[in-house]
């Protein structure tokens, strides 16, 4: 992938920072990407600006008995991008054309728990 190494520069820049402060290095996270992309029926939606990568979301499609499923598996923004729309407009453009392949269930993880964060994809509160 000609993006790669944009993709990991931005997924380190995001999980190392707080709160995540993961200690990601360059190769573990190409490494990472490589794999997740290379997944059967994976997908992915960068967001660059002049050339920088500023948030991604990547995840793959599931053969279920009766339907298909997606499952969010990496979805980050830039730090200094955060709160701004870029994590909701990607969300929103990745999870458009899951539906155009006919996805119908989406299952995202998070991890952190982050008010600002889980509100967007909580909106009943549950926990």
């Amino acid at each position: 992938m000609a993006d790669l190494p944009a993709l990991a520069d931005a997924f380190c820049a995001t999980f190392g920072a707080a709160p995540w402060n993961e200690a990601w290095t360059d190769g573990s996270a190409r490494a990472a990407l490589s794999d997740l992309l290379a997944t059967l029926r994976s997908a992915a939606l960068v967001a660059l600006d002049g050339g920088v990568c500023v948030g991604a979301v990547l995840g793959r499609d599931q053969v279920r008995a009766s339907f298909l499923s997606h499952e969010v598996q990496e979805m980050f923004v830039r730090p200094e991008r955060q709160r701004g729309g870029v994590g909701r407009a990607l969300l929103d453009a990745h999870l458009a054309a899951a539906g155009a392949r006919g996805v119908t269930n989406v299952s995202l993880l998070i991890q952190t728990p982050i008010e600002w964060l889980i509100k967007p994809f909580n909106p009943s509160g549950c926990e």
